[in-house]
């Protein structure tokens, strides 16, 4: 059994310094089954359990990752469709969680299109008054009355 308790010794050293403190009884328990009484299951058993809590962590750490990326993304489009510099740095003062982001995203989205509908609205507005020439304002006489 001495040649199953070396390599799952070089690997609880490299994975228990790195778990967080909720996975270490699990797996300390997987450990201590096995150094108590060896065998290929308690092992497997225990091996499974170090992989396990680390690859936990290592999606936990991914996942924060990702989080702070895609809420920088967020506050960036909001100051790209034109918000208040203020109000952007109040934004990220958010605490970064999925749906803060998305709503962030949603909003920064909505901006951005309001913006560019505007800018092709305004487009078309002058396109319209080069073709049909100066339009004449109405008089207040002009103008149909409302019913009452």
């Amino acid at each position: 059994m001495t040649s199953l308790a070396t390599p799952l010794l070089r690997l609880a050293e490299r994975v228990l310094p790195s778990l967080p403190r909720a996975d270490v009884p699990e797996t300390l328990a997987a450990l201590r089954a096995f150094t108590e009484a060896p065998s290929p299951a308690r092992y497997l058993a225990a091996t499974r359990a170090l992989r396990a809590g680390e690859r936990r962590h290592k999606l936990g750490l991914l996942g924060r990752a990702t989080g702070a990326r895609r809420a920088e993304l967020a506050t960036d489009g909001l100051a790209r469709a034109g918000l208040h510099p203020d109000l952007v740095e109040a934004l990220r003062a958010l605490p970064p969680d999925a749906r803060n982001d998305r709503r962030l995203t949603i909003v920064a989205d909505l901006l951005e299109t309001y913006r560019v509908v505007r800018a092709r609205a305004t487009e078309a507005q002058q396109a319209l008054r080069r073709t049909l020439g100066p339009v004449p304002a109405r008089r207040r006489a002009e103008r149909p009355s409302r019913p009452r």
